[in-house]
């Protein structure tokens, strides 16, 4: 009896172990997905960004300053979100 009660509680002390693992597998892929989307993100703004540069060289008109400080600081604030993002899977993979 004793050789199988072992036995359960190692296959339940695995299970959980598996369980475990897969969950943090899990919230890194998400992680994950999440920095690709901040990148999208970040290329979208600088795209944005250089359309305002060159339209304002194209038509000769004042250079867009206070449009493209907005965008480079939300660019710079998306760089450093994906850092943190990359910080907290580095925690979970330890």
């Amino acid at each position: 009896m004793s050789f199988l009660k072992n036995l359960q509680e190692k296959a339940v002390s695995t299970a959980k172990i598996v369980g475990n693992k897969s969950q943090e597998m899990v919230e890194i892929g998400k992680l994950k997905l999440h920095i690709t989307q901040l990148e999208n993100e970040i290329k979208k703004m600088k795209f944005d960004m250089g359309d305002l540069v060159y339209d304002a060289y194209s038509k000769d008109t004042e250079f867009p300053a206070e449009e493209v400080a907005k965008l480079g600081g939300e660019i710079s604030a998306k760089y450093t979100e994906i850092e943190e993002t990359k910080a907290k899977i580095q925690e979970i993979q330890e």
